[in-house]
């Protein structure tokens, strides 16, 4: 489906932009500020839809060259009214809502289905990013993205990298090759070429002998984290998604309040937070959730987020202090029964023994054509 969005406000247009394409990948969508760059298009190339800020309400498609037959043509609005008796979407809705009402838009004259849901059919290629979080030290954040990595990799292709300032990966998967993050950040430094970093990606992603999980190691060093910067996560995971076929990318990170931090979560399909819903966790908890809060007024969208309460107290209140959290799961305090020390290994087969751990992070897009 390709899209042409013309709207003065520049920033809007730089969001809008960026969050549909990343989202919904199947989607090309180009953005104008100004009439004259918008007729250049249209005459250049063939559109799918074209969605007209309101202040272009006196605009007439024969203008533009357009037969408005064959076209899609809306407005968008920071208002609920109907301009022109033409379709008209509020522009401030949610990515997944004007991603709806466009697809709405496009269904009354192609002929097309488009559907999500749980399916392991796959006609477009979509990478999601889910990026697990501890809300306090020694929540088990990392052990948790470790069995998710496992449970996802028995039912699609998925890569585990860690990006924490102390990375605990060797705990969880080992290979002899020594490569990983300090090795790509390191590489961004110099005048890189396509075929330089597909080359990369192959030597530095691994498979770990046990359970066959696909993994990018850590920093060598602690301080190989400071090279990191927001730009260079960016490209990072655009590279991989680019030159790879993963259908998830599961992401250990530290929560570090940060200009890196921020980037994370807004790159990041889902968030995984990780809590023991003590007292002191949920104190911390509501910390977060207001600088989620904060952030959340400066982007077009932010990730879902979830929960997974680990070596779980129990709450007074868990509705409450869990706002908009969806819960995955409630694990019980870890045992053994011969009362021997408990493993990380020993913790991720308990976590494992329930099938369906991580079922809600496990999501699917299909897009089928149909015959009218």
């Amino acid at each position: 489906m390709k899209i042409l969005i013309l709207d003065k406000d520049i920033d809007y247009l730089e969001r809008f932009q960026h969050y549909l394409s990343k989202k919904y990948v199947h989607m090309q969508i180009f953005v104008c500020d100004n009439l004259e760059t918008a007729k250049n298009l249209v005459q250049g190339d063939i559109f799918d839809v074209l969605l007209f800020d309101a202040e272009f309400n006196n605009i007439k498609l024969e203008e533009l060259a357009i037969d408005s037959s064959n076209i899609i043509f809306a407005y968008i609005s920071d208002t609920d009214e109907i301009i022109n008796e033409q379709d008209t979407i509020f522009k401030y809705l949610s990515v997944s809502e004007l991603y709806s009402s466009i697809c709405e838009l496009y269904e009354k004259k192609r002929n097309r289905v488009i559907k999500s849901g749980k399916t392991e059919k796959l006609t477009d290629k979509k990478t999601e990013i889910i990026t697990f979080l501890p809300v306090h030290g020694g929540a088990g954040s990392s052990t948790m993205a470790s069995a998710c990595a496992i449970w996802f990799s028995s039912k699609s292709e998925v890569l585990y990298i860690n990006l924490e300032q102390r990375p605990s990966d060797s705990v969880f998967f080992s290979s002899e090759n020594k490569k990983g993050i300090t090795d790509i950040v390191a590489f961004l430094k110099t005048k890189y070429t396509d075929d330089g970093i597909a080359k990369l990606l192959k030597s530095v992603i691994q498979k770990d002998k046990k359970t066959k999980v696909s993994f990018i190691k850590g920093y060598t060093n602690i301080m190989d984290c400071v090279s990191m910067s927001e730009k260079n996560l960016e490209i990072l995971l655009n590279l991989v998604q680019k030159y790879t076929e993963f259908r998830y990318i599961i992401i250990d990170a530290d929560f570090i309040v940060s200009a890196v931090l921020q980037k994370l979560i807004i790159l990041s399909d889902k968030l995984v937070f990780v809590s023991s819903g003590s007292d002191i966790s949920n104190c911390k908890l509501a910390k977060i959730q207001r600088y989620l809060e904060l952030l959340k007024r400066d982007t077009l969208e932010m990730p879902e987020n979830y929960m997974l309460l680990n070596q779980y107290y129990g709450m007074n209140n868990e509705t409450t202090i869990l706002h908009d959290m969806k819960v995955i799961a409630r694990l019980a305090r870890y045992r053994t029964d011969d009362n021997s020390r408990i493993t990380s290994q020993s913790i991720i087969n308990q976590v494992l023994s329930n099938k369906d751990i991580f079922s809600k992070l496990n999501s699917q897009v299909i897009i089928e054509n149909s015959e009218s």
